[in-house]
């Protein structure tokens, strides 16, 4: 199969493939536990346009869902041409990025450090994927595949292995902290997200909640209960706050660069 093609159709300019001993041991058991014949994860993204944090919140959640839901869809049809060319895939689910299995959570798909490991970037302070051409606005979709050899070539020329992607290509964060003294809610510190004081989570999760949401989320207990309801909470939530997204140095601008 020619992926490259098919991104093309697709209309998608950024991708790239991680293989498993690329990722940390943390995410390899993650990605083997969403899928056992899993060797590799195909990363596909696209940029929510500048413009669209200047509108208003329920306007630019409607956008980045679209975004977001064409993503996902591409990951359906990518996931179907391979396994119909005997190659085994599963896509990573929107919403929820794990699998259910007899009750129990199996594997929680963390896209953004794959796309990382697949040198589509680097992760900041805000724990957002900071990719060197469209900053930290890029959305993501996945599909495991059984294979670790599906990109030979990238644009006519030799695909690099991921890990020399990330050595060649310096950490795009230049760890200034305009996040972290942009957050309303002092929600990113040095340790990285408190997700419970987000805006955009907050109201979901009443403070006096919170402890049991973490007690719940220890357990796997909160993802299993939220799997069901992911995708009603995501077409009506609104996105409150997108600050550690525009206030980020690299927030438009491809060429960034370190000081």
């Amino acid at each position: 199969m020619d992926l490259h093609a098919f991104f093309r159709d697709e209309t998608i300019e950024t991708y790239g493939e991680a293989a498993l001993p690329s990722l940390s041991e943390r995410d390899r058991g993650y990605v083997q536990e969403f899928f056992s014949p899993g060797e590799s994860v195909i990363v596909l993204g696209k940029a929510v346009p500048k413009e669209a944090y200047s509108l208003s919140p329920r306007e630019q959640t409607e956008i980045m869902l679209g975004i977001a839901e064409a993503l996902n869809d591409t990951a359906i049809r990518l996931e179907s041409q391979l396994t119909s060319e005997g190659i085994p895939a599963r896509h990573i689910p929107l919403y929820l990025p794990i699998r259910i299995e007899d009750g129990r959570v199996r594997g929680v798909v963390r896209l953004k450090q794959v796309a990382a490991a697949a040198g589509l970037g680097t992760l900041g302070k805000n724990t957002l994927l900071l990719n060197p051409e469209h900053g930290p606005r890029l959305l993501l979709s996945g599909v495991v595949t059984g294979r670790s050899d599906l990109f030979n070539t990238k644009n006519g020329q030799e695909q690099k292995n991921p890990e020399d992607s990330i050595k060649e290509n310096p950490d795009i964060c230049i760890g200034c902290g305009k996040c972290i003294r942009a957050c309303p809610a002092s929600a990113i510190g040095p340790d990285g997200v408190d997700v419970f004081r987000c805006r955009t989570i907050s109201p979901w999760v009443p403070g006096p909640v919170v402890p049991i949401a973490k007690w719940l989320i220890g357990r796997q207990l909160l993802l299993r209960c939220m799997a069901p309801l992911a995708p009603w909470i995501a077409k009506t939530a609104t996105i409150r706050c997108s600050r550690c997204v525009t206030e980020c140095p690299v927030f438009g601008d491809r060429n960034w660069t370190q000081e």
